[in-house]
This record gives C-alpha cells, structure tokens and sequence, in this order.
C-alpha cells in the first residue's frame, strides 16, 4: 500500500505544472558561503522553499516566481556548519502552488576539510639569568579533522627543547607543550630574550601559526619585594670553591672565596642609582684581596652621572639635555695622565650636528682634539655630510693636523649613489670614493665601488657585484674587483651561491659555497684562491652545522668544523669536529658531550674531548650543577676531569658553593625627599558599606575588599580589609570604581585635590544605591530638551546631561526625598526652569519617568527682513566641534559689508569673504565643554549681528589614542607646525605635509609603552603605543 501511495506521490509530481532541472552537489569547508542556482520551467506562480539539514544555516529560504513557460533561476546562499570533514547531506527545495506541493528537487551536499590550529603562549615572561628556565605554550586543532601538527622553536644563543616535538590532536583538542629553554653563555640582569615558536600541520604549511615570546632575564629574589614606594635592593653574591687535583701521586688543593655586594634602585621618584664594588675574594696563596674599585652611578629625567675609582685612578662621567641639545662631559686620572673631554649632540629634528673637544696631559706632552660632525638634507633623495677633526700635539714643538670628511647621498626609489672624500689636506692625503647601486637584490642587483687614494704610492680600488635570485630561497652573486698600486696590478674574481631548502614542518636547511681567486697582472700583489662553503641542517630533534675554508696561498690555510645535535626528550646529544691548519696554532680537535636536565633544578654534563695541538691530550669529564640547593638563592655544583696527556694521568676534583641573596627596603623618606621627592601625592582609606551614611566604620559594617579604586591612569586593588593605597599624580581628580556593583554609590565627594609629595586619608564610605529616570521637557515645542543638564537634590546632589531626546538616568541615589530640577548650567542661553518636582526615592519600586520642564526664552524683539537692509546668518562646521578642534565658520551676509568678524572672548576674529556673500575662517575654538552663544557682527553702511549658537564637547584632539608601533600614525583636528612623541626619557618627532596627519617611527623596547601626544608645545593626552614581540632586536 506505501509502494502505491509512494507511486501515485511521484505520477502527480511528474505531471505537475512545475519542473526542476538536474543541478550538481555542493561543497565547502565550515565557515564557506556556498550558492547555488536551480532551473526551474512551469506555468503559474510557484512558491519555492529550502529544507537543509541540520546545522546548515539559509539565508534565505523562500522564493517566488511567476513561470510563463521558459525557464528560470533560484538562487540560495547556504553557511557550511562545523562538523567533521566528510559529513553529507542533502538539501530539499519544495515548490508550492497554493498550500499544495506540485515538485521537489535534491542537492547533494559535503562538507570539505578545514586545516585551523592556534598556538598560544605568554608574551612576556621573566627568569633567572643563570640556568635553564621552562614554561607551557597550548596547541587546539580548529580544523574539523584531526591533525599531526609538527612544533618548532627558533632562539639565539639557546637550545630550546619542545616536549613534545609533535602532536596529534582530535577536532576541538588542546594540549600543553613544555618548552625547556637552556641559554648559551653568561647574560646579564636586564637582558631580553626573544623567542619564536611555531606550529605547522603535517602537509599543511599555509596553515601555521607563530607566537612570539620576549624572557626577561632578572634577580627574581630582588624582584619579590618590588612595591609602590622608591625602593633600594642590596645585593650580595658568596661563593666558595674547593678544588684538587692529582698527578703522578702528588695531590694538590685548592680553596678560594669570593664576595661580592652591589646596591641598587631608586633614591625617588626622579633618580635611580647604583653602587658596585668590584669583588672582596681570595686564596689559599693570598688570603685577602680587597676590593679594587667602586663604581658610582645615578640616573634621572634627561640626565645621567658616573663615577668609578680605584688604585691610582679616578673617573667622572655625565650627560644632561639641555634643550635643543644633549651635552656629555667626562674627565679620567690615571698615573700622571689627565683627560678631558666635552661633547654636543643638536636634538633638533631640523640640524643634525654634533661634536666633541677633548684634551690629555700626560708624561709625554699635551694633546687636544676637536671633532665636528655635520648632515643636512638638500632636497629630496639628496643629502650632504661634513665632518673635520683637527688634533694638536705638544712635543718638541706643537703640530697641528686637520682632516676632512665630506660626503654626498643620493637615494631614489631603485637607487643609490654615494660620493665620499676623506684626507689630510696638509699632509697631502686624500681618497676619494663613489658607491652605490639599486636598492633592490631580487631578481636582480648590482652594486659597485670604486676609491682613490692620493699620496704616496696611491692605491686605486674597484669593486662590482652582480646579485641574481632566480628563485626564492636562491641567491647568486659574482664580484669582480680590480686594485692598482704604484706599478703593481692585480684583480679578483668571486662567484657565490646561497641556498634555503626544506619542507615546513619536516626539515630546513642552508647550503653556502663561494671561490675566490686573486690574481696579478703586474707588480707585487700576492696571489691565492679561497674555497669557503657552509651547510646548516635541521630535521626535527636532528641538527647539523658545519663551515669550510681553505684558501691557497704561499702557506695554505685550512679551517672548518662541524657540529651534531641530537635533542632528546630530557636532554641532548652533541659532537664536534675542528681542525685548523696553517696558523700559528694547529688545532684537531674530536668532541661529543651529553647534556641532562633531570627532575627539578638538576643539570648534568657528561664530555669527552681529544685535542691534538703541540701536545696530545684527552679529557673526560662530569659535571654536576643544582639551583636552588635546599634553599632558594644557594647552587652546587660539582666536576670530576680525567686527564690523559704525555706526563701521564691527572685527576681533577672541584665543589662550588653560590649563594645569592637580595634583600630590598623602601627607600628612607629623608632620602627620598633630597633627591626630589615623589612625582605625585599619596591617597590612602578604607572602602566599607555605609549602612547608616555617617561616613565611618561602624560595628556590623563590613569592609569592601577587591574593588577597583582608580585616578587617572592609576588603579589600586583594595585588600581583605578594605584599605587600599592610591599614587595618583597632583592635582584636582576624580575617583572612578570600574567593578563597582550598580547597587552601591560613594556616599561623598568623588573629587580630590591631590598634593605633591603628601599624604592624606580619604575614606570610602559606599551605601545602597538606585537610579531614577527623568525627562526634560520644552514647553515651547512639547518635545525633549536635548543635551540639558539635570539634577537631584536630597541625601545627596547627583547631576547628569540628558539625551539627545532629553532623558536622562541620574544613578548614586539613596533612599529618600529628592527635587528634581533643570540644570542651570547645561540648559541654552534664554532659558529656564518651568517646573520641577519632589520625589521619594526607594531603593526598589520607584515610578517611571519624572517629568520636568525648561521654558524657552521670552521673545522681546520682533524682528523683519527687509530687502537691502545689512543682514546675515552663521554656522559652523562640524556643528558640534570638539572644545580645542579646529573649526569653520561661516556667515552668508545679505547686503553690502566691508567686514565681518565673530566675537570670542578672546577678542575679535575676523571673517574672510569667499565666493559670492559667503564669509568664512578656520579657527581653533577654545571654549569649554557647554553650550555656548557666539555673535557674529558685519559692518557696512550700518552694522548688523546674528547670534552662533554652540553645542561644544568634550573629545581627543587627536586619534587614534591606541597605536601599534614602531611606524606611527596620527591625525590631529587642528593644523600644527610640530608634534612629537613624548616618553619617559625621550621624544619623538613626527613629519606632516598639511599639518593634520603626522607619521614617525618611534624606537623603544618591545611590549606597551604610554607616550604623551605634545603639538607646538601643548600637551594634549596620553596614547598607548603597542610594540609587538615581533619587533625585538635579537
């Protein structure tokens, strides 16, 4: 019975007045945008709908046509739903004439694979110089497919071990991956270290994702006590060093100390310094060997002062900017030798001019020198540079001798061309130089040089190289070169080719190799051929380097070596092969080391090492090395060394004990307040519910803890009990709690007056709180007064501005009685208070809009046109300027004037006439935020006047107020003629061509910086500038 009704279902369908034509299936990947078009012939109106299936998002699923016998076009757009690759389905388009169905149609459709992967790691992190350091990037699979994603880590000077080095994640997955980080070398408090990981899907190089990371290498034990206050951290570093050795049965001992203490921090809020002995250590052969030196150093805002002394010698240095210049100044005794030295740099962006004079007495005699350096942009692309030296020496006699500099740059879009000359006119030295080229290698480049020296036995030199990238990744060059001295000839000839290779994910790698021959034509010139080449391989945990260099000459030279890595989960494997021959000191040596890092802060280093030189030598060797030894701050470590050599065995012992500790304490206030005191004043309470609004603590009343308390820029926590304590800078501010709950309000002034270098108590005393809705009211239109200014009086006085449709919200109300009534201040100019009302405000259930009224101003003056008569009418552009943008205003004068002005309280500015009647200026309107009633005034036969009248707001001068460096961008709303980059030492100036849009490059260390935004001279805001990871200097 089904298979009949399915049949007779089909006959009718197939006999209906409308017919779909075949179409082809859809595909996409989740997030695709996938339309399709079906052909559709009938007769009638036709109503059509979309059925997809489940997940799959329709734009639009309903069409109507009117079929007339031909054929025609639906249309629908469909969204691919996230589900896994593969998944099929089919769309349904149903036809409907009336409520009745007459055809049906299918559209395959397949979900495609989608390869999406994020990496996450911390930007900025901090660690110890000393020893290794680890930390968690997370890895999710977005695609909708699972994914063996390959995981890379690029650093400089470190060996950086991924843990896993793959993963194999389902759709939605995530997991950690250990980074363990081991530097190479010794790196100082203070130094940054970037760091670039990589996450790749096999087969899917399009789809990796990078993430930088920027470490900070500092005293984690000095930074644990960092606070609000100036701060001095007291270093001291102990260690102690037992050694042994044994040889042919005579045992040895060794025993050293070394103490070093250092002091460091900030004296105030505008001077940091530091004081650092050089180290108290000794041995079994000198017990006692006292410090030698000290050195002195203190900072400020554009000023900087050094001092170092020591056994018969003495140093002061310093630097201050006195602007437009920064001036340096340092002086040195040693002996029975003086040195003096002063020296200039212009700041001015327009003169880049610097210069040093200096002068040395000593044993010997006397001598002086000066020094200038000049540059100077000519035109565009041009620049041209000069610089003299003239020194004098006292001997016998006194001998002066001047040389010269001179250079000329000229750079265009594809070019460069650099002329020089350097010499000592009175000695009858000179060179002269020409450089230069295109700016471009790829696909092809050229750059040449040529030099002449005059003089005795002048050398003339030449130099072309011809670079060719026939592809990315590939890079050849050749140089040729030609040199002429007296009569000796000679030229050179180099080829060189570079290669990149590899498959992201699975391997990279580099290839070097270059020739080099030198030849001579005439003359004396030495002759030789060099063979240079260099290979670098990584695959995964594997890692290769290696460089070869030979060069054939009278005594051949031979370098090279090579170097095997191979990473392993808890450490790694290394060899090393070098030979050197031909130098002063031939050298083979064969390497192999096992490094180890075990659970905790254990190391361990496990080599070998033989090393031919004039003598033969073997070395096996393990090291031990703990951070952290049963106490922060306290390492041990511990090494054994056998010695194969000629002589026989030695066996080598060493134990070495460090401790490190820093102990910092809030700078004492005398000293503070000697070296200029805090930049700001101190704001210090308690935040509590204030039940009762008596403004204190009382029994049963309970302190606010983690609420935000800002002023300005600055923001404090309060702790458990409610205090909190707010560095804020001085000046009249105003209190802001971000996450304060919309049921409380400060039952107290928000305002402050906060005191340079002072303290003071203000309490925060916060109660139950409602909001109440109001609406001002025009009884001249009925309509709402836009903009004006309410208030309401009672338990407390809240005012607020209405809307543009003149409600406004008044929020911070307590329970009880209130008069709601017009703000006089923020109404226009004429009108007044009509009405208003007394209300009882509950903290729940209060009614809905209050109502009050503002009557327009009275009219007084009857006023007609009358044709001929002076009259006129102004505007603005924008109608709402900004309080300090710039502004047009405009006057459309009917009549004859001979000058129109508009009158500002700063006097009168006059109005120029532009096409036909029209009169306009552009001008900076300094008015505070408000609404204002200007008067613009024409005069000719007689004098005529129109009131302007002003809504003016409050507003940036300038956007955007958050900038990604280094290259900057701002537009200002007013024309300057300098703006510049204000920061914590150091301003940067930006170049404009019409005054409003002004570029830069702003040079500062990665991560977020606030810079003040200053145009000829006035300050006008903060900007956050932005410096991503990406941009750090490795």
């Amino acid at each position: 019975m089904r298979r009949l009704l399915a049949l007779f279902l089909l006959l009718g369908l197939s006999l209906a007045q409308v017919r779909f034509l075949p179409a082809p299936g859809l595909e996409g990947a989740p997030g695709a945008y996938l339309t399709f078009s079906l052909r559709v012939e009938g007769k009638g109106e036709a109503r059509f709908r979309l059925e997809a299936p489940a997940g799959w998002q329709v734009l639009s699923p309903e069409r109507v046509a009117l079929l007339e016998g031909k054929a025609a076009t639906l249309s629908y757009t469909l969204r691919v739903p996230p589900l896994p690759a593969g998944t099929e389905g089919k769309a349904v388009v149903r036809a409907f004439q009336g409520e009745k169905e007459v055809a049906r149609t299918e559209v395959a459709l397949r979900v495609l694979a989608r390869t999406e992967i994020a990496l996450a790691a911390p930007a900025n992190l901090q660690a110890e110089p000393d020893g290794p350091f680890d930390f968690h990037a997370y890895v999710t699979n977005r695609s909708n497919r699972a994914e063996e994603i390959l995981l890379e880590a690029e650093a400089a000077m470190a060996q950086v071990r991924l843990e896993p080095a793959s993963l194999r994640l389902a759709p939605g997955e995530t997991q950690a991956v250990r980074v363990l980080v081991q530097t190479e070398g010794r790196l100082s408090t203070g130094y940054r270290f970037y760091l670039k990981l990589r996450a790749t899907p096999k087969g899917q190089a399009a789809a990796r994702k990078e993430a930088g990371v920027i470490v900070l290498f500092r005293d984690l034990l000095a930074a644990r006590g960092q606070g609000k206050d100036p701060e001095l951290t007291l270093g001291l570093g102990l260690a102690l060093n037992l050694g042994a050795s044994l040889e042919n049965g005579v045992l040895q001992g060794s025993l050293g100390y070394r103490i070093a203490p250092s002091l460091s921090g900030a004296l105030s809020d505008h001077v940091s310094a530091s004081a650092t002995p050089s180290p108290l250590s000794g041995d079994l052969q000198d017990p006692l060997r006292l410090p030698q030196s000290l050195t002195l150093s203190l900072k400020g805002e554009g000023w900087e002062a050094r001092a170092q002394g020591g056994r018969e010698r003495l140093g002061l240095a310093g630097s201050f900017r006195l602007e437009p210049v920064r001036l340096s100044a340092e002086g040195s005794y040693q002996g029975a030798a003086l040195s003096l030295r002063a020296s200039a740099v212009s700041l001015d962006p327009a003169l880049d001019l610097q210069g040093s004079l200096g002068t040395q007495v000593g044993n010997a005699g006397r001598q002086e020198a000066l020094s200038l350096r000049y540059r100077r942009p000519l035109e565009a692309g041009l620049s041209l540079g000069l610089g003299a030296d003239l020194t004098g020496q006292q001997g016998e006699g006194y001998a002066l001798t001047l040389g010269l500099q001179q250079s000329l740059t000229w750079q265009s879009q594809a070019l460069e061309l650099v002329q020089s000359y350097a010499g000592l006119p009175f000695a009858g030295l000179h060179t002269l130089g020409l450089a230069g080229g295109t700016r471009s290698l790829y696909p092809l480049g050229l750059r040449g040089s040529t030099s002449l020296a005059l003089g005795t036995d002048g050398l003339w030199q030449n130099r072309l190289t011809l670079y060719y990238q026939p592809a990315a990744g590939a890079f050849l060059r050749l140089t040729g070169s030609y040199r002429q001295q007296g009569g000796s000839r000679g030229y050179g000839l180099a080829p060189g080719l570079s290669v990149s290779f590899g498959e992201p994910g699975l391997y990279t790698g580099s290839l070097g190799l270059g020739y080099g021959l030198e030849r001579t034509l005439a003359g004396d010139f030495p002759e030789r051929d060099r063979y240079e080449g260099t290979l670098s391989l990584r695959a995964g945990a594997f890692g290769l380097t290696g460089n070869l260099r030979y060069v054939r000459q009278a005594t051949p030279l031979l370098e090279g070596s090579l170097t095997l890595q191979q990473a392993l989960p808890g450490g790694s494997l290394e060899g090393r092969y070098q030979v050197k021959r031909g130098t002063d000191q031939d050298l083979t040596l064969y390497g192999a080391s096992w490094n180890w890092i075990w659970t905790g802060d254990l190391q361990s280093r496990l080599f070998y090492e033989y090393r031919v030189e004039e003598a033969t030598t073997q070395r096996l060797g393990l090291a031990l090395y703990r951070r952290n030894f049963l106490e922060p701050g306290l390492a041990l470590g511990a090494s054994y060394t056998l010695a194969f050599q000629e002589g026989g065995l030695r066996h080598g012992f060493g134990l070495t004990l460090a401790y490190a500790q820093a102990l910092t304490f809030t700078t004492p206030k005398e000293v503070v307040d000697l070296f200029g005191g805090r930049k700001g004043g101190e704001v210090v309470g308690q935040a509590f519910r204030d039940a009762n609004l008596n403004a204190r603590l009382d029994p049963g009343e309970a302190p606010l803890a983690g609420l935000r308390v800002c002023m300005g820029s600055a923001c404090e926590t309060t702790d458990a009990e409610g205090r909190y304590r707010l560095l804020a800078p001085a000046g009249e501010g105003r209190l802001r709690f971000p996450n304060l709950p919309a049921t409380l309000a400060l039952a107290g002034e928000e305002t402050l007056e906060v005191r340079l270098n002072a303290r003071q108590e203000k309490p925060l005393p916060f109660a139950p709180a409602t909001s109440l809705t109001v609406a001002v009211e025009d009884t001249g239109t009925g309509a709402g007064l836009a903009y004006a200014g309410v208030c309401a009086q009672g338990p407390v006085t809240r005012c607020t501005r209405a809307d543009v449709d003149g409600k406004a919200v008044l929020g911070g109300l307590f329970a009880g009685s209130y008069r709601i009534y017009p703000d006089a201040r923020f109404l226009p100019e004429g009108y007044r208070e009509a009405e208003a009302r007394e209300v009882q405000v509950a903290l729940t259930g209060n009614p809905g809009p209050v109502r009050i009224a503002v009557s327009p101003p009275r009219r007084e003056v009857e006023v007609t046109y009358t044709a001929g008569r002076l009259s006129l009418v102004a505007a603005t552009d924008p109608s709402t300027p900004l309080s300090g943008a710039e502004v047009e205003v405009k006057a459309l004068v009917q009549g004859k004037a001979k000058e129109v002005w508009l009158e500002l309280p700063t006097g009168p500015v006059p109005l120029l006439p532009r096409e036909g009647n029209l009169y306009a200026a552009r001008l900076r309107l300094f008015l505070p935020p408000g609404f204002h009633t200007l008067t613009i005034r024409a005069q000719g036969e007689e004098e005529a006047e129109a009131p302007l009248f002003l809504q003016v707001v409050a507003g940036p001068l300038y956007s955007p107020e958050a900038l990604e460096g280094p290259k900057v961008r701002l537009a200002l709303r007013f024309r300057a003629k300098e703006v510049a980059l204000r920061g914590e030492t150091r301003s940067f100036a930006l170049k404009s061509e019409d005054g409003y849009t002004w570029t830069g490059e702003v040079a500062l260390s990665p991560g977020r910086h606030t810079l003040w935004v200053l145009a000829d001279g006035e300050t006008l805001g903060p900007v956050d500038l932005s410096l991503p990871s990406e941009s750090a200097s490795q």
